[in-house]
């Protein structure tokens, strides 16, 4: 089974990746991008995502920085490349002040609309404990004739998610409170029947995060997966080398 959902792997460090919780899918001129961390601007521009794009939605799941840290350059840029504003799909997981602290603003930089049914009919959020006391917000999407499950950094998932087509998961190499290590995923996997070939882990942090991945038998995001096994096979003093140029540009 392929991915509907193409992931924005943008800055490394080493053989540590600075994002990659950003993803989009992209059909018929709509370009739907789901968090918008540190690096996504110039990974969209690098790739030519914007390329035929009339319409942009921005999807955040919560409001921690590794997942708007880029929401700034990104309007910026699509309003320069498309002449439209981005619509940012409203939810109840994060905070318009810690948007206006970044420096945009609701009307002007972007268009703030409820992801009601009547609106629209391809997404729709669910809520979970995050950290602190705060939510994420999980979602459904609904694209490509395919019903999909994004996780946007559970810690768990205390509801059923069975039968949907595809699940992405975020995966930590450790016991983690934001987001599931091996063992919590094989249980989520279990008490929902979902199959190995439905799932796919994002998020990694490292290749080493990618190997324990792939040891528990588990699909990496191709685009993840892509990435850390370049790095994995570079030499030495070149990893250093890549390491120290992607730090000064951080």
């Amino acid at each position: 089974m392929s991915q509907t959902l193409k992931f924005l792997i943008s800055e490394t460090a080493g053989t540590k990746s600075v994002n990659n919780k950003s993803c989009y899918y992209k059909k018929d001129g709509v370009l739907i991008i789901i968090n918008c961390g540190k690096g996504v601007a110039n990974a969209v521009r690098k790739r030519g995502v914007l390329k035929d794009v009339k319409e942009v939605y921005q999807v955040l799941t919560h409001d921690s920085m590794d997942h708007i840290y880029d929401i700034k350059p990104f309007f910026e840029y699509v309003k320069a490349e498309t002449g439209s504003v981005p619509k940012l799909i409203d939810s109840i997981s994060y905070k318009k002040n810690k948007l206006k602290k970044l420096g945009i603003k609701d009307g002007d930089d972007y268009i703030s609309v409820e992801p009601l049914k009547n609106n629209f009919n391809w997404i729709n959020f669910l809520v979970v404990p995050h950290s602190d006391k705060s939510i994420s917000c999980p979602i459904e999407l609904y694209l490509n004739n395919k019903k999909i499950f994004y996780a946007g950094d559970c810690g768990a998932i205390p509801f059923s998610i069975e039968n949907y087509n595809e699940y992405y998961v975020d995966f930590a190499d450790k016991q983690s409170e934001y987001f599931m290590y091996p063992e919590k995923i094989k249980e989520l996997a279990r008490k929902n029947k979902i199959r190995k070939d439905k799932l796919w882990v994002v998020h990694l942090r490292n290749v080493r995060a990618m190997e324990i991945a792939q040891m528990a038998g588990m699909q990496v995001a191709k685009e993840e997966k892509r990435k850390f096994a370049t790095l994995s096979k570079m030499p030495k003093k070149l990893k250093k080398e890549v390491s120290q140029k992607n730090q000064n540009q951080i």
